[in-house]
């Protein structure tokens, strides 16, 4: 990492020493200067820096700024900035068709792809990813090749195809391994622990981390490091070890907030609030939506933005041999900008905050229930219909599950109610660390639950509903077993879904209980 302080502060020297007439090396320094700073884990800063000086090169229309226009595609999208990361994708396409060749091109559309799975758009991102695929095996460009098999994985296992992602990341790390590309082997075992995560398998996952932690290690990459931990910390939330989880995923926020990665701080933020929730620990999850409310605004709020711009890059307007020589002092001042902004900002949200902390107390309160801390009946409507909607307009895949804790009365019986309460709140525990991020779990009633399961197909659907059967009957005391019926969306509105997929719960109990029962 110093190797990588010194080269960026060479290259913002030589970057400055250079006149404007030589625009194509410029250009071709800036490009550098940037993914130096990329390297050293400052997206953010990356991003602002390319942004404040390309203005000055828009008449010099070239191959070296559709270079880095094509890097500002990644800049943008880890500082969580996706319309410019479009937009750049966009204007670097139409400078590679006039100035660069069809491999240009190619790793423009899987960058653009790339974009659109941090944007949660799937379809699209697998789309863009197999057309750059595609290409890349018709050259017999293996190395490009295993990173777009690798993000092929990602947005396949996103949409369920869990079987189809496994084979993806197969093949990439056997091309990694082929070619000795460490660092983005780790990735390609971290996304493939990621499947087994999701599919329940986590003696496999801890093994795939396993592999990866040595190879990360060598490598000595704080970011690649930081990834693990997170993969680590789904892994211990899901093992019920929370403040292991915890411990992780706190280091993991305050790395990436450093960093300026924006689109990498919510979902860590979000399984922090969901593991305080489950413990009790109310206060503390509020905290963490609230950050997960402002980290957006605190990240990019256009003064602040604008002064560490104007800082980080005022070489531009320094004597040339003198900008090295107050690099120190010109970092000292821009901590100094940033505690005044804070201070200012916390001085003029405070009433706003305290607005938002009641509201996010009552609507936390309003949406959840009590007991068990899932959703309650009050949101499943509103998010069963937005879920259909979704599968309407995408054409996407939409899986429910009913669950009912066979016999729960004489739990209650024998005994007592606060037994029951307890039991409960265990399974209860126990769905909410089996699904995704993207899934639902609601209490539907009494001893019954709901699961709304995007982007899953009935197989899969059932096979989680199986492993949920499996470990609230092994696990809890006193001993329960549990009945499912569990089908997909076919076109019916809310209602008529819940009430098909009921009367499959239904026909579980009706032929025995303690079993699942599929729609066919």
């Amino acid at each position: 990492m110093e190797n990588l302080k010194r080269d960026t502060e060479d290259l913002m020297k030589a970057y400055v020493d250079l006149p404007l007439d030589d625009y194509r090396k410029k250009l071709d320094l800036l490009n550098k200067l940037t993914n130096h700073m990329y390297r050293e884990g400052k997206f953010l800063l990356a991003a602002e820096m390319a942004r404040a000086e390309l203005p000055r090169f828009e008449e010099y229309r070239c191959l070296e700024l559709a270079n880095i226009t094509n890097n500002m595609i990644k800049y943008c999208c880890l500082a969580g900035d996706y319309d410019s990361s479009i937009e750049y994708g966009l204007k670097a396409l139409e400078l590679f068709h006039q100035f660069g060749t069809a491999d240009d091109i190619n790793d423009v559309i899987a960058n653009i792809g790339g974009v659109y799975i941090y944007m949660v758009q799937y379809e699209k991102g697998l789309e863009y990813t197999l057309r750059a695929l595609e290409y890349a095996k018709s050259k017999n460009d293996r190395e490009a090749a295993s990173f777009f098999l690798n993000n092929c994985g990602i947005a396949l296992n996103k949409l369920g195809h869990h079987d189809e992602a496994i084979a993806n990341y197969e093949e990439a790390i056997s091309i990694k391994l082929e070619l000795g590309k460490k660092g983005e082997l780790c990735n390609s075992y971290m996304n493939l622990a990621q499947v087994f995560l999701d599919t329940g398998n986590y003696s496999e996952a801890f093994e795939v981390l396993e592999k990866a932690r040595p190879i990360a290690e060598e490598i000595g990459n704080l970011q690649t490091l930081k990834e693990l931990s997170f993969h680590m910390a789904d892994y211990y939330r899901r093992k019920g070890l929370f403040d292991e989880a915890l411990e992780l995923l706190s280091s993991y926020v305050e790395f990436h907030t450093e960093a300026g990665s924006l689109s990498k701080i919510p979902d860590a933020l979000k399984e922090m609030a969901d593991i305080h929730e489950t413990i009790g620990e109310l206060e503390n999850a509020l905290n963490d939506y609230k950050r997960l409310v402002s980290i957006n605004e605190r990240l990019y709020r256009e003064a602040s933005s604008a002064r560490m711009v104007e800082l980080e890059s005022s070489f531009r307007v320094q004597q040339k041999m003198q900008e090295i020589e107050m690099l120190n002092s010109q970092n000292h001042e821009l901590e100094e900008v940033k505690i005044l902004l804070e201070r200012r900002n916390r001085e003029l949200l405070e009433t706003q905050e305290k607005l938002e902390i009641a509201n996010e107390m009552l609507k936390i309160q309003a949406e959840t229930d009590p007991l068990t801390g899932l959703l309650n009946q009050k949101r499943m409507y509103p998010i069963i219909e937005t879920e259909i909607d979704r599968a309407l307009r995408y054409g996407g895949l939409l899986s429910m599950v009913m669950i009912d804790l066979d016999d729960f009365k004489k739990i209650n019986d024998i005994y007592g109610h606060l037994i029951g309460d307890n039991v409960l709140k265990a399974a209860a525990a126990i769905v909410k660390n089996s699904i995704r991020r993207s899934d639902y779990a609601f209490r539907y009633g009494g001893e019954e639950f709901l699961l709304l399961l995007p982007s899953t197909d009935i197989e899969n659907a059932s096979a989680m509903a199986n492993r949920l059967r499996e470990e609230i009957s092994s696990s809890l005391r006193p001993r329960v077993t549990l009945s499912a019926g569990v089908s997909t969306w076919k076109g019916e509105d809310a209602t008529d879904f819940i009430r098909k997929t009921d009367a499959l719960l239904y026909q579980a109990k009706e032929n025995g209980k303690d079993r699942i029962v599929k729609e066919v």
